[in-house]
C-alpha cells in the first residue's frame, strides 16, 4: 500500500521533463492548498524549497496538519516539486458573507501555472455555505472563485491547470465555467478529487459545456461529496484504506507508480445515500432545502460552536434530531433527512471531520489578495452579476 507521501518518494527524483504530468501531481497540489503560509500572498512568492528552509509553514493544532506538512516536505526537498512556486495566495472566512474561500497560485516547472482552490475547513461558515448549495444557484466561494482565476490569469500568459479537492474542486469547475472564453481557452485541464458536482443551471450553460472535457473527476469507493449534484462523468473511482466517509481524506488514497489504485465501481452505501440526496434535491423545492438548512444552522449557532468539529458524534445527531422536529421544515424533507442521519452514523461522519479538515483562518497580504470580505463581495458581485451563466 502506498499513498501520496510514498508517491513522492518514488517520484520525487525525476522532474517533470523526465515523467509527465498525471493525476496523483494533481491531487499533490490539491492537498497543498490546505496549508498557510507566511509570505506567498505577493507577487513573487517562494518555491516550496524555499519556504521549508527559512520554515514558512504556519503550524495549526488540526489533527490532519501532521501528514500534510510531511507531505509538504517531502515535495519541497523532491526535484519534481522543489522549485514550485507559490504566490497570490488569499485566505477570507467571513461570517457576514457566509463564506470560506482560499486560493494560490502555483508556478509549475513544465511552463504552466497551476490555480489551487482549497476545500471545506473546519469552521461552521465553511460548513454552511457548502450546505447552501443545496438551495442557491451561487454561493459567494463560487463568485470568488471565479474572480480569483480571471485575477491570476492576469498575472501570466502560461496555459492554466485548475485544481481542488472537495469544495475545491466544486471552485474550480465553477470558475472555468464562468470565466470569459478567451480565459477558457487557455484552461490545459480541471482536477477535481472527490469535488461536488454543478447545479442543473450550471451544468448547462454554455460556459460550462465549453470546458466539460477538461474536466479530470476522481472518487473514492464509498464516495458521497463526490456525486453530489451533477457530478462529472466520466470519473475515477480510487481505493482508499479508509472506511465510510473516511475516504475523503485524500491521504488515505492509494497509488501505484504514477497513478492511483483504481476501483471498478463505488460500492453500494454510496449508492444508496447518492440516491437519497439526489430523491430529495429532485423532489423538493430550494424555499423546502433552505427552510431546512437555515433551521439547522441556526440551532448549531444557539450551541455556541464555532467549528464542524465542535458538533461531532452525538451532538451532530441530536442536531438534526432537533431539525427532524421543527414545523417550518416538510415531511418529505424529514422523511429523506432520517435516512440520511441513519446512513451518516453508518459511513462514520462524526469521526472524521476534524481528521479531513484543514482551517482557514488568516488573510493574506498583497493588492487583490488582501481584499477584507466586504471590499470581495463588492468587487466579485460586479464581476460576476448573477444572469451570467
Amino acid at each position: 500500500m502506498a499513498n501520496l507521501i510514498d508517491y513522492i518518494a518514488w517520484r520525487g527524483e525525476f522532474p517533470l521533463s523526465a515523467g509527465p504530468w498525471n493525476e496523483v501531481d494533481g491531487l499533490v497540489m490539491a492537498v497543498l492548498s490546505y496549508l498557510n503560509f507566511h509570505g506567498v500572498a505577493d507577487s513573487r512568492g517562494w518555491t516550496l524549497r524555499e519556504a521549508k528552509r527559512i520554515d514558512l509553514l504556519q503550524d495549526n493544532t488540526d489533527a490532519s496538519f501532521p501528514p500534510r506538512k510531511a507531505l509538504f516536505e517531502a515535495m519541497a526537498d523532491s526535484n519534481r516539486f522543489g522549485e514550485c512556486r507559490m504566490h497570490h495566495f488569499i485566505s477570507i472566512t467571513s461570517q457576514e458573507m457566509n463564506t470560506q474561500f482560499a486560493a494560490l497560485c502555483v508556478d509549475l516547472p513544465d511552463g504552466t501555472m497551476g490555480v489551487l482552490y482549497r476545500g471545506t475547513d473546519n469552521t461552521l461558515i465553511g460548513w454552511r455555505e457548502d450546505f447552501n448549495m443545496a438551495y442557491q444557484t451561487r454561493v459567494p466561494a463560487q463568485e470568488a472563485a471565479g474572480y480569483y482565476l480571471k485575477r491570476a490569469a492576469e498575472v501570466t500568459d502560461r496555459p492554466l491547470r485548475l485544481f481542488g479537492h472537495s469544495k475545491g474542486g466544486n471552485l474550480a469547475v465553477f470558475a472555468a465555467a464562468t470565466v470569459p472564453e478567451k480565459i477558457q481557452e487557455r484552461i490545459e485541464s480541471i482536477w477535481s478529487y472527490d469535488g461536488p458536482g454543478m447545479n442543473r443551471e450550471m451544468s448547462q450553460s454554455a460556459g460550462f459545456l465549453r470546458i466539460r472535457d477538461k474536466i479530470r473527476s476522481y472518487i473514492p469507493q464509498t464516495s458521497i461529496i463526490g456525486l453530489l449534484m451533477d457530478y462529472y462523468k466520466p470519473y475515477t473511482v480510487v481505493y482508499s484504506t479508509a472506511s465510510g466517509i473516511s475516504q475523503h481524506d485524500p491521504m488515505t488514497w492509494q497509488v501505484y507508480g504514477g497513478h492511483f489504485e483504481e476501483m471498478a465501481s463505488i460500492d453500494r452505501t454510496a449508492s444508496v445515500t447518492c440516491e437519497t440526496l439526489h430523491e430529495w434535491l429532485a423532489n423538493s423545492t430550494p424555499e423546502q432545502r433552505g427552510a431546512f438548512v437555515d433551521t439547522m444552522f441556526k440551532m448549531a449557532d444557539n450551541t455556541k460552536a464555532t467549528k464542524m468539529s465542535d458538533l461531532l458524534n452525538e451532538k451532530f445527531r441530536s442536531l438534526l434530531k432537533m431539525a427532524n422536529g421543527r414545523k417550518e421544515i416538510d415531511p418529505e424533507t424529514k422523511r429523506v433527512f432520517n435516512r440520511l442521519m441513519a446512513q451518516a452514523v453508518t459511513l462514520g461522519f462524526g469521526n472524521v471531520v476534524e481528521r479531513v479538515r484543514g482551517r482557514s483562518d488568516q488573510d493574506g497580504p498583497d493588492e487583490w489578495t488582501t481584499m477584507d470580505p466586504e471590499e470581495w463581495a463588492r468587487i466579485v458581485s460586479k464581476e460576476n452579476p448573477k444572469e451570467e451563466a
